[in-house]
């Protein structure tokens, strides 16, 4: 059995944490049954790259989305791209790649730098890290979390600029991702593979908690990938409380 270790749902959204439900997507879509653990500050001690989402599997413990899946590729002989050209592999791998190492960061932005949006969000924060303390002991940790959070976009280089230059820089995201998906019901056709569950971790956390700020709007406009996201989620989730 597979620990998946998660952060915390948030009304429709499966998790609040964009590659947690990345991961969480793609054990669905390959059908391999997991047991779900959501992580508070104490279980993050357990984490072996201090971070989310990690598994624990066979007696051990990994992180990291990317090496979770290519592992489980190699030892239960599963790759939902087997269907999928050299080309379309490669083009599969690069909006992977963007979506995770620079769209994600508007996300970052909207959660954790915007002002009208942090109070509401650092409740949630402080709920998910420490469950059984009152909001009085736990934002203060939230309030630290963010300042963690605040100084990774700063030292990533997207945090030195402005709010518009970053709508402006994860617009362009949207837009080549919206254009590629087109008229399809999944990325690469007709069948979901993984970038849909990758598309699917990051853009849902866009939509849920709906938040202000020019990246959410900008992200709302673009109706394929809202589809995209309600598809995903009735498809791999609609048993979900």
């Amino acid at each position: 059995m597979i620990t998946l270790y998660t952060a915390p749902s948030f009304e429709e959204l499966p998790s609040l944490s964009p590659p947690c439900l990345e991961l969480e997507t793609w054990l669905r879509m390959a059908k391999l049954p997991y047991k779900k653990v959501i992580i508070t500050a104490q279980s993050f001690e357990l984490a072996p790259k201090g971070k989310i989402p990690f598994i624990d599997y066979q007696g051990n413990s990994l992180g990291d989305v990317f090496l979770i899946i290519e592992m489980f590729k190699q030892t239960e002989g599963i790759d939902l791209d087997a269907s999928l050209t050299p080309v379309e592999r490669a083009t599969s791998l690069a909006f992977r790649r963007t979506i995770k190492e620079n769209t994600y960061w508007g996300g970052v932005e909207t959660r954790f730098g915007l002002e009208e949006n942090w109070p509401h969000y650092r409740s949630l924060v402080a709920r998910a890290l420490f469950p059984e303390a009152t909001l009085d002991v736990s934002e203060p940790f939230a309030e630290e979390f963010r300042k963690t959070m605040i100084s990774q976009m700063q030292a990533h280089g997207i945090g030195r600029h402005s709010h518009q230059e970053i709508s402006q820089i994860i617009s362009a995201d949207f837009q080549a991702l919206s254009d590629f998906l087109a008229d399809k019901p999944f990325f690469m056709g007709d069948k979901p593979t993984t970038l849909d569950a990758t598309a699917y971790g990051y853009i849902a956390n866009f939509l849920l908690p709906r938040y202000q700020g020019a990246i959410v709007e900008d992200v709302l406009r673009r109706s394929n990938l809202c589809d995209h996201s309600e598809r995903m989620n009735q498809l791999f989730f609609s048993n979900c409380s």
